[in-house]
């Protein structure tokens, strides 16, 4: 439990935390602080937004290349 991943690879998840926050976190975006603290569950989801466009815009830019 807690692993994730394919070929042979296995990636750890974060036991203590919902998806939604540790990929905010470790994304950078926000602090854990800061999302109980200031954020709402819509900038959450908001930022979550920011962070998969992102990701797919990066994706796009290599094939590109």
């Amino acid at each position: 439990m807690g692993d994730a991943g394919g070929g042979g690879r296995r990636f750890k998840n974060y036991p203590n935390l919902p998806r939604t926050i540790a990929v905010i976190v470790s994304s950078g975006r926000a602090t854990l602080h800061e999302l109980q603290t200031v954020y709402g569950i819509k900038d959450a989801f908001d930022l979550l937004e920011v962070i998969q466009i992102d990701a797919h815009n990066e994706r796009a830019a290599q094939k590109e290349q």
